[in-house]
């Protein structure tokens, strides 16, 4: 998955790149690796997440290790997993995805994505329906949403492919952080599913341990 994402307010904004490769089986996600790409506004080396059930690795500017070391252990958690999801939308999880279409207002032809014929449907959420059916929106929030947070809507486009898997998706909520008012589009277009994905974990010896790397040199 490639995406993109954009904010804008009143006198400027920024946009940034990820790439996301996700390792899928018996039906889960079970592996992803996130790529943050080198931008303007983007220290470097550009940050790369590695997460497995219980785990997340990293590497990059946000991540420094200590000589000999090329990845740290970000976090150990029995309630880390990986998701594929893009601007609050799970993409992987056939439950959460059929509870977003259930709210599609429209749909027409969305042209070819993946070499593939694709509908595209549209409609809008709220961030308290989507904590609801979403395990990936969950995992991003520490609580229940609430008050107009809860409320806030979130407008969405999925081009669905002739065989339902998603091919494309567009995402956009406004923010309103004390008098600035933002917008936030996300848009990120997937290729290459049922290829081969084969993410594997770093070893112990190339790891740094979660008390190493907050000492090392940045």
């Amino acid at each position: 998955m490639s995406q993109i994402t954009t904010w804008r307010e009143a006198g400027g904004g920024a946009s940034y790149r990820k790439k996301i490769r996700a390792e899928l089986g018996k039906g889960t996600v079970t592996a992803t690796d996130i790529r943050e790409i080198a931008g303007p506004g983007v220290p470097q080396p550009a940050p790369r997440y590695l997460t497995f059930k219980g785990r997340t690795y990293c590497q990059g500017w946000i991540c420094p290790v200590p000589e000999g070391k090329s990845w740290v252990l970000l976090s150990e958690n029995e309630k880390t997993r990986p998701f594929l999801q893009s601007g609050g939308i799970d993409l992987a999880h056939p439950g959460a995805l059929k509870a977003v279409l259930a709210t599609t207002e429209s749909k027409h032809r969305g042209g070819a994505y993946d070499n593939t014929r694709t509908t595209v449907y549209q409609g809008t959420s709220t961030f308290g329906d989507l904590y609801k059916v979403s395990p990936a929106f969950r995992d991003q929030h520490d609580g229940t949403p609430t008050g107009k947070y809860a409320k806030t809507e979130l407008s969405w486009q999925l081009w669905l492919g002739e065989d339902q898997l998603v091919r494309r998706v567009r995402t956009s909520w406004p923010e309103q952080l004390g008098k600035r008012s933002i917008s936030n589009v996300v848009d990120a277009r997937l290729t290459g599913w049922g290829a081969k994905a084969d993410i594997a974990a770093p070893s112990a010896d190339e790891t740094a341990g979660p008390d190493d790397w907050r000492n090392s040199p940045s």
